[in-house]
């Protein structure tokens, strides 16, 4: 089924898609790839708090 994600979401879940791939294709460590993804989640909610 499809999922509803709310248009402002859409880039950050772009970016961690991106990460899981990355983790797939390369065997990146996985604790690093949670790091990276938890890392790109905090600068985005960041930047989108503080454009308000």
């Amino acid at each position: 089924g499809n999922i509803d994600v709310p248009d402002y979401l859409m880039p950050l879940l772009n970016k961690v898609g991106t990460q899981l791939r990355l983790h797939t294709i390369s065997g990146k460590n996985e604790i690093q790839t949670a790091c990276d993804i938890v890392y790109l989640a905090e600068k985005f909610f960041t930047e989108l708090t503080t454009k308000k």
